[in-house]
């Protein structure tokens, strides 16, 4: 399959001022030509230069007024020979000229194929590759930034650099075995070389989880007791209405998500459902999801009421959610005054919007240290970090063999498999059944 042409639209599908088709294979000029008038000569046609053509389908009736760039295997993005056509941006049109490239040979590509090409081609590693899909996703400014560094090489180059160390030990291994009784290279110098490959790993797992929320959103929760206006709060950051708001305790009995951008930061917000001692069997089921949001939530906004003051209610809930990452929003500040200090406060009017910006900028001073400590770590898929895992646990292995002393050539076994793991995050070494994964999650034209 991946000598045939293809084709596909690399532009969203619908209506617009231009879309962009792409051909990319050995017979990619050939099928243009067919279609194309005037006709290009590949001996004359200019790598990266714009050309003008009426594009005509199988049956001589003109389709399209286009515009279309060559690019020469193997400086093209899928290191063969590549076209791109430009043509007016319509559903229709679009449809035709895709079909005709089919009708001559050509074959609709699959999810991700190009870069899927790209990769097989040798033209990117599989970090580059998802940082690619992750630069099309990205929520955030600082998720876009963390993509655009893979994408330029910064977990590669380091992960090259780990496996350059992990041949430089296993090299030395093999001239202590065969050459032992010239050369004599110690269990502790292999310890010491390998504990600093641990330590690289272990700073790099530390950040990982943080780096990961970057990519995909901080995450947020607003908990406190029934009706004290958490809804009413989502719904203002939001700027809709997600949430139902009544005056009735416990209206909210689940859990309800929604997505903000703060300041270039994307959240991930949850309104939980009202905290407090109950015998309802349902509402006890929305509190245990509640209390379980919180508890991994990165930021947790404890709403107060400034109408009632810190009750019993509030005060069990302050029992069960105690952490650093905590601020109490005092709410109703429009129609109440009884605000107690407990530390980390705002005071806020939902329903007025009294606060609101000061609360974001809160928020945000917050945050900011948890995106220092996740910009140190620029693994930025869960398949990424599950490998770097598995690659510390086979290191760690090979230490403690060591320390039992334990020959060289046993621990030699697990840092061999360190080593293959580092090639599977970067696809030296591959399964087609995890690259066709990968690039399923692409869409067609990509």
């Amino acid at each position: 399959m991946e000598r045939d042409t293809i084709v596909a639209l690399s532009t969203p599908r619908g209506t617009g001022a231009i879309a962009v088709i792409r051909l990319s294979g050995s017979k990619s000029l050939e099928l243009l030509n067919k279609v194309i008038k005037p006709k290009r000569a590949l001996e004359t046609l200019q790598e990266r230069k714009a050309y003008f053509a009426n594009f005509y389908d199988v049956n001589g009736e003109l389709l399209d007024e286009i515009i279309f760039i060559y690019f020469k295997s193997p400086k093209s993005y899928t290191g063969e020979d590549m076209i791109e056509i430009y043509c007016h941006g319509g559903i229709l049109v679009v449809e035709k000229i895709i079909d005709t490239f089919v009708k001559l040979g050509a074959r609709l590509a699959e999810n991700g194929e190009f870069t899927k090409r790209a990769f097989l081609n040798g033209k990117i590693d599989l970090i580059k590759a998802e940082s690619i899909l992750q630069i099309i996703e990205a929520k955030s400014e600082v998720g876009l930034r963390l993509a655009l560094d893979n994408l330029k090489g910064k977990l590669s180059s380091e992960i090259d650099s780990l496996r350059k160390n992990l041949i430089d030990i296993l090299s030395k291994i093999e001239v202590s075995i065969d050459y032992g009784d010239d050369i004599e290279i110690s269990n502790e110098e292999i310890l010491s070389d390998l504990l600093s490959v641990q330590k690289f790993l272990n700073d790099k797992l530390q950040h990982a989880d943080r780096g990961l929320h970057l990519s995909t959103g901080v995450t947020m929760a607003i908990v406190g007791k029934p009706n004290v206006g958490k809804s009413t709060l989502l719904n203002r950051l939001l700027v809709e209405d997600r949430a139902i708001v009544t005056d009735i305790p416990g209206t909210t009995r689940d859990v309800i998500k929604g997505e903000i951008k703060i300041q270039g930061i994307h959240f991930v917000i949850s309104d939980t459902a009202g905290i407090r001692q109950t015998d309802d069997k349902v509402e006890q089921i929305g509190i245990e999801r509640a209390l379980r949001e919180a508890e991994k939530s990165d930021v947790v906004l404890f709403l107060l009421d400034a109408t009632t003051g810190f009750t019993k209610d509030d005060e069990y809930i302050h029992n069960i959610i105690k952490g650093s990452n905590i601020l109490y929003v005092w709410n109703k500040v429009d129609i109440g005054d009884k605000v107690k200090a407990i530390g980390n406060d705002i005071k806020i009017s939902a329903a007025t919007g009294e606060g609101i910006r000061e609360l974001e900028k809160r928020i945000i001073e917050m945050v900011n240290p948890l995106i220092r400590d996740g910009e140190l770590s620029h693994i930025t898929s869960k398949r990424q970090l599950e490998y770097v895992k598995k690659v510390k646990f086979h290191i760690d292995k090979a230490i403690v063999a060591l320390r039992n002393r334990t020959p060289l050539d046993v621990a030699s076994i697990d840092i061999n498999e360190s080593l293959n793991l580092l090639d599977e995050i970067t696809g030296r070494n591959f399964k087609e059944d995890l690259i066709d994964n990968i690039f399923s999650k692409f869409c067609v034209g990509k």
